[in-house]
Order: C-alpha cells, then structure tokens, then sequence
C-alpha cells in the first residue's frame, strides 16, 4: 500500500508488528522483574534473621549464658510504653526479644508481612495492637527445642529425666551451632485468612512423625508445625551461630537441624528414651 503524503498514522499490519513486539518484551521483563522482588524479599528476611541472631545472643550475654525462653511462662515483658504484658503475650518471645531490636518490631516483621503490622499500629485499643504483634512475626521459633516450651513439653527436670537433654536452655549445651535452627520461616492463620508469620515453628518429629508427608500451600499452616517454605520451596533458617541461609523442604525435615540430640533426619524423643 502506498501512501499519500498528507496521511498520518500507522497501517493494521504496522500496529500489530508493535504489539506483537511490546508483548514479546513484556514476556521477558516481568518474569524478570517477579525473580528480582522475590530475591529481594528473600535477602530482606535473610537479614532480619541475621537481627534476630544478634539479639538472641544479646540477650544471652545479659543472662548468664541461658538462651531466650521460647514459650515459657511467667516471664517478664514490658511493652512500648514500660507497662507489664499479661499472659499469653509475655510467653511468646516478640516482646522479650524486642528490647534488643531497639524495640522495632519492623525488624520482625518484613515485606509482606509489615502490612500486617501497620495494621496493628492502627488499632484503636492500644491492647489489642499490642497482643496481635506478639503472634505474627515473620519468624517463629523453635520452641520446643531451643528455651522450652511450656504448652507442649516443658523443660523441666521430669522432662529431661525422661528424654535426656532434650531442649537446649544454654548456649554452651549446644553441640552443633552451625546446624541447630533458633527462627525459621513461618506462617499462620489471622482473620479466616493464612498471613506469613507466627511466633512458634513445631518439629516435624516428637515421638513420631507430625508433618504431612509433603509440603502442599493448600494444607493449613499446622500440616507443617507452621514452617513456611515460601522462597522457592525454602525457608529462611537462623542458626545459634548467628548465620541465617534458606533450607530446602527435604533439609527442613531434618531433626539435626532442630534438636540438639539429633543424630538423624528422623530422630525422636523415642530414639532418645530407648537408646
């Protein structure tokens, strides 16, 4: 077709050429652009557990050597303001870590989850908001096996003359401390809805296996004692050496990662008591 000189404007053909081509780049630069959020998102969680692990040995240092309680009861929390914290939200560790956070809760909750935060602040009653940021940290902890866990098997000497030394309470306890995992990854339910934090992560074994099989987003977050494998099918894992990495679904099922004791991926409390 050839042009007259006084027309203006593109041709069907030429307009489809440019389409075809805007949408061949757009194939090419979005699934760029989500590998470069998600690698973000990953490397900004890397770094609060890194936070964590400084503050977790902070408060070690100021304790004679024993390690954060997990969830423990009767224990001391004050909240922004220097006021007393009730039970349940003094068990969870949000509030007695964050002293050595600077009292920044954004360091507990990152990316995503900081909306949920946000959401927090807002909140009319001032006691609310408070509870609420005690049970959606980005990262839960492992309670039951680093500083105790006074809901499901509490550190007592009736507990340890049964399994053995199952749960570490001090630093020098700790035999493998670029293995054993004090945060890991987590997710939880809030509002009929599944949020990416909670305050505790549950081993795959106690006496017996407690995962699902596999990993499956559809399950609740209790098929996998609320790990969230939300980076590629890994989840961002603190270590009592103070590194943090992302540990594969197959790792995070390991045992030796979560107690001390742990000789095997498969190791119980069982194995313990019937040596």
């Amino acid at each position: 077709m050839i042009r007259r000189p006084d027309q203006v404007g593109f041709t069907l053909i030429e307009l489809l050429t440019v389409i075809g081509i805007i949408a061949v780049l757009a194939g090419l630069i979005i699934p760029a652009l989500a590998k470069a959020k998600y690698k973000a998102a990953q490397a900004n969680e890397l770094s609060s557990a890194k936070q964590l692990m400084l503050a977790w040995h902070m408060y070690a240092g100021d304790h004679n050597d024993s390690v954060l309680p997990g969830y423990r009861y009767g224990l001391e929390a004050k909240d922004l303001k220097g006021q007393p914290i009730p039970h349940p939200i003094n068990a969870r560790y949000p509030w007695r870590i964050a002293p050595y956070l600077g009292q920044s809760f954004a360091l507990m909750y990152c990316n995503e989850n900081r909306r949920l935060l946000e959401q927090f602040q807002r909140m009319d009653d001032p006691f609310l908001a408070v509870y609420a940021a005690s049970v959606f940290p980005s990262l839960g902890i492992n309670a039951i096996f680093v500083g105790g866990d006074d809901m499901e098997l509490p550190p007592n000497s009736a507990a340890f003359a049964k399994f053995g030394p199952f749960c570490a309470l001090k630093l020098t306890e700790i035999q493998r401390p670029s293995d054993l995992m004090v945060f890991c990854s987590a997710r939880g339910p809030f509002e009929g809805k599944i949020v990416s934090g909670f305050y505790e992560v549950k081993p795959p074994f106690l006496a017996a296996r407690r995962w699902a099989v596999d990993w499956n987003p559809a399950d609740g977050p209790e098929a996998w004692g609320y790990v969230h494998p939300r980076f590629g099918n890994r989840a961002v894992s603190a270590q009592v050496d103070g590194h943090a990495e992302s540990l594969s679904r197959q790792a995070l099922q390991d045992m030796r990662h979560w107690a001390n004791p742990a000789d095997a991926p498969d190791w119980t409390l069982r194995a313990l008591r019937n040596p």
